[in-house]
C-alpha cells in the first residue's frame, strides 16, 4: 500500500485518471437499470425523407418527360411505353411524331406534378428532391437535362401551337427549383 500511495503520489495525471475511472464505473453501477438513449446524427441530405407522394409524382413527370424523347427511361425512371394496341401511339411516341398540341398538353401535366412537387417539398431544388429520392448524379443530370429539352421544346414550339402561358409556367417552375434554362 504504501509503495502504491508513494506511485501514485509520483504520477499524478495516473491519479488523475485512475479517479476519474472509478468516478465512471461509479456512474454506471447507480444508472445501470435507466435506459439512457444516445440520439443519431441528422440524416444525411441523400437520405432525408420526402414528403409522402413526391415519389409517384416524380415517377409521373418521368413518364411525360420519356413520352417526349421516344419513349427513353429518365434519371432512373422507366420509359414510357405506350400500350400494344395503338400502334399510331406507339409510332408517334417513338418517332417523335407528335404535334404542338401534343405537346403542350404533356408539358401542362409536367407542370402540374412539378407544382405539387414544389408545395409538397418547400424551399427544395430540383436536384435536392432527386438526391433525397436516391438518384445517382448521372441520373438527376439526366432528369434535369431532359426538364430543360423538354422546356427549350416548349418555347420552340409556342410558334406552332404550345401556349406561351404554358412555357411561362413551366418556366416559373424550373426557376422554383432551380433549375437553369438554357439559352440560345
Amino acid at each position: 500500500m504504501k509503495n502504491a500511495l508513494h506511485f501514485a503520489s509520483t504520477q499524478p495525471a495516473l491519479w488523475l485518471a485512475a479517479i476519474a475511472l472509478s468516478s465512471i464505473l461509479a456512474l454506471q453501477m447507480l444508472f445501470a437499470d435507466h435506459a439512457v438513449l444516445i440520439s443519431a446524427p441528422a440524416a444525411p441530405v441523400s437520405q432525408a425523407r420526402l414528403a409522402p407522394g413526391t415519389e409517384g409524382l416524380l415517377r409521373r413527370t418521368a413518364e411525360h418527360l420519356s413520352k417526349m424523347h421516344r419513349g427513353e427511361s429518365i434519371g432512373g425512371f422507366s420509359g414510357f411505353e405506350p400500350p400494344d394496341d395503338d400502334e399510331k401511339y406507339r409510332r408517334k411516341i417513338k418517332d417523335q411524331t407528335y404535334t404542338a398540341q401534343d405537346v403542350n398538353d404533356w408539358v401542362k401535366q409536367i407542370n402540374n406534378f412539378l407544382n405539387q412537387i414544389v408545395k409538397k417539398n418547400p424551399g427544395l431544388s430540383l436536384e435536392k428532391v432527386l438526391q433525397r429520392q436516391g438518384l445517382s448524379q448521372v441520373e438527376i443530370r439526366e432528369f434535369v437535362e431532359a426538364i430543360q429539352r423538354t422546356h427549350n421544346l416548349a418555347k420552340v414550339l409556342s410558334e406552332y401551337g404550345v401556349k406561351p402561358e404554358t412555357v411561362k409556367i413551366l418556366e416559373s417552375l424550373l426557376k422554383t427549383l432551380k433549375v437553369p434554362l438554357w439559352s440560345y
